[in-house]
């Protein structure tokens, strides 16, 4: 088995979390969009799903400055990622008709496991900057005690 290590993260843009929330909200949006009569259901989960990738973007530029605002902003898309799900389901169960169409019952059981999946890997991402901070402040810590 071969390992690769990941490349380094120099924008947000590296970040796997953006790209994956980036391209889920993409498809999301296009594909229910053009619907007859759009709902609430359908306006909160367009706003929420194009939310988070902002979120991540905006988490990653306060990380170092503003620490603990980080971590609640990774909290908050963890927060989106559940309701994303929950409107999925929603909009599936009231709006859906049939498989046949663009919309059949895989497109909304594979965003839902993708929306999941991301969930996860922000948690992931949120325990390794919570980690970093507490290195980084023992390493201040040791630095300020020998002057």
């Amino acid at each position: 088995m071969n390992y690769y290590p990941k490349k380094p993260v120099k924008s947000f843009l590296d970040l796997e979390v953006y790209q994956k929330l980036l391209a889920a909200a993409v498809v999301i949006v296009k594909r229910t969009r053009d619907r007859p009569d759009p709902s609430e259901i359908t306006k909160n989960l367009h706003e929420c799903v194009l939310s988070l990738p902002i979120k991540i973007a905006a988490a990653h530029s306060v990380r170092f400055g503003e620490r603990d605002q980080s971590i609640r902003i990774l909290e908050d898309v963890m927060m989106g990622c559940n309701k994303v799900v929950v409107y999925l389901e929603q909009f599936r169960d009231l709006y859906h008709t049939n498989d046949n169409d663009d919309l059949g019952t895989d497109f909304f059981e594979e965003q839902i496991k993708n929306i999941l999946m991301v969930r996860s890997k922000v948690f992931r991402l949120q325990k390794s900057w919570k980690k970093f901070m507490m290195e980084s402040n023992t390493f201040a810590m040791s630095l300020n005690q020998k002057n």
